[in-house]
C-alpha cells in the first residue's frame, strides 16, 4: 500500500500536520494554511485537531469516492479530511465503546451555509456507517 505522502503524483502543499512545522507559532501556522488553501487543500491537522478553511467555492471533497477512501483507514493513511475524523470517532464508539464528542467551531461568514458544511458531512458519515 502506498500512502499519500509516498506517492509521486501528489503535489505537497505545506504540511498535513502542523505539529511537524519547525516552529509552531502564529506566522508559521497562518503561512502553512495559506499555502494549502492556494492549492485548494482545505483540511489540515494540528495533532488530533482538524482545521478546515472555507474556500468559498465548491471543491470535490465530498463524494462517494472519499467515503470509500477514508472508511476504515488509519488517520495517517490519507490526507486530512473531515471523513477521517468521523470514521475514527465512529470506530472508537463501536470497537472501544467510547463516547465521542465533536466540537465544530468557526466564524460565521457572509454565507452561513459554508461554515456549517463540515458539520453536515460528519452527520453524513455517521449515516453511511449505520
Amino acid at each position: 500500500m502506498t500512502y499519500h505522502w509516498q506517492s509521486r503524483n501528489v503535489k505537497q502543499s505545506g504540511v498535513d500536520d502542523m505539529v511537524l512545522l519547525p516552529k509552531i507559532q502564529e506566522t508559521s501556522i497562518v503561512d502553512n494554511l495559506k499555502k494549502r488553501l492556494m492549492d485548494d487543500v482545505i483540511y489540515t491537522y494540528i495533532g488530533p485537531v482538524l482545521i478546515a478553511v472555507n474556500p468559498y467555492k465548491m471543491l470535490p471533497y465530498f463524494t462517494d469516492k472519499e467515503v470509500e477512501i477514508y472508511q476504515g483507514a488509519a488517520t495517517y493513511e490519507n490526507p486530512p479530511h473531515v471523513y477521517a475524523l468521523a470514521d475514527n470517532m465512529f470506530r472508537n464508539m463501536l470497537i472501544e465503546s467510547e463516547k465521542q464528542c465533536v466540537i465544530i467551531s468557526g466564524v460565521v461568514s457572509e454565507s452561513e451555509q459554508g461554515s456549517w458544511y463540515p458539520a453536515r458531512q460528519v452527520d453524513y458519515e455517521g449515516s453511511v456507517h449505520s
